[in-house]
Protein backbone atom coordinates (compact mmCIF):
# COMPACT_ATOMS: atom_id res chain seq x y z
CA UNK A 1 0.00 0.00 0.00
CA UNK A 2 1.59 3.17 -1.19
CA UNK A 3 0.57 5.29 2.42
CA UNK A 4 2.34 2.53 4.16
CA UNK A 5 5.64 2.61 1.70
CA UNK A 6 5.59 6.71 2.39
CA UNK A 7 5.50 6.52 6.11
CA UNK A 8 7.94 4.17 5.92
CA UNK A 9 10.45 6.01 4.24
CA UNK A 10 9.47 9.46 5.88
CA UNK A 11 10.07 7.44 8.79
CA UNK A 12 13.77 6.85 8.09
CA UNK A 13 14.33 10.76 7.32
CA UNK A 14 12.99 12.41 10.64
CA UNK A 15 15.08 13.00 13.85
CA UNK A 16 13.81 11.64 17.25
CA UNK A 17 11.15 13.57 19.07
CA UNK A 18 8.18 13.25 20.99
CA UNK A 19 5.87 13.43 18.20
CA UNK A 20 7.85 11.16 16.13
CA UNK A 21 7.90 8.14 18.73
CA UNK A 22 3.87 8.62 18.46
CA UNK A 23 3.68 8.57 14.53
CA UNK A 24 5.60 5.32 14.62
CA UNK A 25 3.47 4.03 16.90
CA UNK A 26 0.77 4.98 14.47
CA UNK A 27 3.08 3.64 11.71
CA UNK A 28 3.19 0.24 13.52
CA UNK A 29 -0.59 0.03 14.22
CA UNK A 30 -1.19 0.47 10.49
CA UNK A 31 0.67 -2.24 9.56
CA UNK A 32 -0.74 -4.41 12.10
CA UNK A 33 -4.35 -3.61 10.76
CA UNK A 34 -3.30 -3.97 6.99
CA UNK A 35 -1.82 -7.82 7.71
CA UNK A 36 -5.41 -7.98 9.59
CA UNK A 37 -7.35 -6.88 6.07
CA UNK A 38 -8.22 -3.66 8.03
CA UNK A 39 -7.44 -1.84 4.75
CA UNK A 40 -9.24 1.62 5.13
CA UNK A 41 -8.05 2.03 9.09
CA UNK A 42 -4.18 1.22 7.70
CA UNK A 43 -5.13 3.26 4.83
CA UNK A 44 -5.81 6.25 7.07
CA UNK A 45 -3.45 5.58 10.10
CA UNK A 46 -0.43 5.46 7.70
CA UNK A 47 -1.46 8.90 6.11
CA UNK A 48 -1.82 10.10 9.56
CA UNK A 49 1.84 8.95 10.38
CA UNK A 50 2.89 10.36 7.21
CA UNK A 51 1.73 14.07 7.93
CA UNK A 52 3.21 14.27 11.58
CA UNK A 53 6.39 13.46 9.63
CA UNK A 54 5.92 15.57 7.05
CA UNK A 55 5.06 18.07 9.63
CA UNK A 56 8.43 16.78 11.50
CA UNK A 57 10.43 17.53 8.73
CA UNK A 58 9.05 21.27 8.17
CA UNK A 59 9.90 21.95 11.83
CA UNK A 60 14.00 20.60 11.02
CA UNK A 61 14.32 21.39 7.48
CA UNK A 62 12.53 24.30 6.65
CA UNK A 63 13.93 28.04 7.05
CA UNK A 64 12.14 30.01 9.81
CA UNK A 65 12.70 33.28 7.62
CA UNK A 66 9.51 35.65 7.72
CA UNK A 67 7.05 35.57 4.69
CA UNK A 68 8.55 36.28 1.42
CA UNK A 69 8.16 39.29 0.21
CA UNK A 70 6.85 40.18 -3.63
CA UNK A 71 3.66 39.10 -5.31
CA UNK A 72 4.19 35.54 -6.86
CA UNK A 73 3.21 32.59 -5.68
CA UNK A 74 5.21 31.51 -3.07
CA UNK A 75 4.64 34.96 -1.09
CA UNK A 76 0.90 34.30 -1.90
CA UNK A 77 1.12 30.41 -0.38
CA UNK A 78 3.43 31.97 2.54
CA UNK A 79 0.59 34.32 3.58
CA UNK A 80 -2.33 31.91 3.22
CA UNK A 81 -0.45 29.07 5.31
CA UNK A 82 -1.67 30.74 8.70
CA UNK A 83 -4.99 30.31 7.74
CA UNK A 84 -5.24 27.45 5.85
CA UNK A 85 -3.63 25.50 9.48
CA UNK A 86 -5.91 27.45 11.65
CA UNK A 87 -8.89 26.21 9.14
CA UNK A 88 -7.50 22.73 9.33
CA UNK A 89 -7.52 23.20 13.44
CA UNK A 90 -10.82 24.05 13.73
CA UNK A 91 -12.34 21.40 11.17
CA UNK A 92 -10.31 18.67 13.63
CA UNK A 93 -11.61 20.35 16.66
CA UNK A 94 -15.03 20.67 15.74
CA UNK A 95 -15.24 17.03 14.18
CA UNK A 96 -13.96 15.74 17.13
CA UNK A 97 -16.52 17.16 19.11
CA UNK A 98 -19.28 16.02 16.65
CA UNK A 99 -17.57 11.88 16.58
CA UNK A 100 -17.18 12.59 20.08
CA UNK A 101 -13.15 11.65 19.72
CA UNK A 102 -11.48 10.36 22.67
CA UNK A 103 -8.20 9.19 21.20
CA UNK A 104 -5.56 11.44 23.81
CA UNK A 105 -3.62 10.98 20.23
CA UNK A 106 -5.78 13.41 18.43
CA UNK A 107 -6.21 15.46 21.15
CA UNK A 108 -2.25 15.93 21.37
CA UNK A 109 -2.14 16.94 17.62
CA UNK A 110 -4.47 19.69 17.93
CA UNK A 111 -2.79 20.79 20.58
CA UNK A 112 0.68 21.00 18.92
CA UNK A 113 -0.37 22.23 15.80
CA UNK A 114 -2.28 25.14 17.69
CA UNK A 115 1.25 26.13 19.36
CA UNK A 116 3.14 25.79 16.50
CA UNK A 117 0.65 28.23 15.28
CA UNK A 118 1.00 30.41 17.96
CA UNK A 119 4.79 30.51 18.09
CA UNK A 120 5.54 32.88 15.07
CA UNK A 121 4.76 34.05 11.81
CA UNK A 122 6.50 31.87 9.09
CA UNK A 123 5.73 29.40 7.09
CA UNK A 124 7.60 26.31 8.23
CA UNK A 125 5.56 26.81 11.31
CA UNK A 126 2.03 26.74 9.55
CA UNK A 127 2.63 24.32 7.03
CA UNK A 128 3.57 21.67 10.25
CA UNK A 129 0.72 22.90 12.40
CA UNK A 130 -1.30 22.37 9.01
CA UNK A 131 -0.02 18.84 8.73
CA UNK A 132 -0.62 18.13 12.36
CA UNK A 133 -4.14 19.12 12.42
CA UNK A 134 -5.04 16.78 8.60
CA UNK A 135 -3.21 14.33 10.94
CA UNK A 136 -5.68 14.53 13.51
CA UNK A 137 -8.44 14.30 11.13
CA UNK A 138 -6.99 11.23 9.54
CA UNK A 139 -6.98 9.45 12.84
CA UNK A 140 -10.27 10.33 13.49
CA UNK A 141 -11.17 8.69 10.16
CA UNK A 142 -9.33 5.79 10.74
CA UNK A 143 -11.19 5.16 14.51
CA UNK A 144 -14.39 6.04 13.69
CA UNK A 145 -13.72 3.74 9.94
CA UNK A 146 -15.48 6.08 7.50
Amino acid sequence: MRELARAQYLSGIVGQSPLKATADNLLRQAQGEYQAGQYFRAKERAKAASLIYEGLRFQEVAPTAPYPVGRGKEARRAYEAPFRAQEAIARAEYEASYYRVNASVVGQLIQEAKRLLAQGNDLARAEAAHRLARAAHHLMKAERGF
